[in-house]
């Protein structure tokens, strides 16, 4: 009895529908991240940052796609001094909102650094002190 070599039928079928079912478990994972990752709320801070006395002035943009109901806090710095504030908004997608968030104390510096927090994101700033 000659038998030629060769794979069974059945055999390449599995084989088919596993590799089906792993390019679909992938194409699934990505599709569901992707989800995830563009179902937030996004800020950016648009315009110019500007302080005066101890009130700092900022204008926020919502760019994601949902909308962002929480605290925003700054921490600001000259090197050696810290200015904290913070104040509870409501942004809805698309819109932008002119906070104005009173600082533990006022500059003395021309600019400050610092961070712009919100959520779980942390958005870097940087900040005019306009005397007067």
């Amino acid at each position: 009895m000659n038998r030629r070599g060769g794979v069974h039928p059945v055999v390449t079928a599995l084989i088919l529908i596993g590799s089906i079912i792993s390019a679909g478990l992938v194409v699934w994972y990505f599709i569901y991240t992707t989800s995830l990752a563009t179902k937030k709320a996004v800020l950016e801070v648009s315009g110019g940052c500007y302080v005066i006395d101890n009130t700092l002035y900022i204008t926020v943009k919502n760019i994601g796609s949902i909308a962002y109901s929480g605290t925003i806090s700054v921490v600001l710095t000259d090197g050696s001094n810290k200015y904290n504030g913070s104040t509870t908004v409501s942004i809805d997608p698309g819109h932008s909102v002119a906070l104005q968030i009173t600082l533990s104390g006022s500059p003395v510096a021309d600019t400050l650094s610092g961070v712009l927090q919100y959520g779980d994101a942390t958005l870097k700033i940087s900040v005019d002190v306009i005397k007067g």
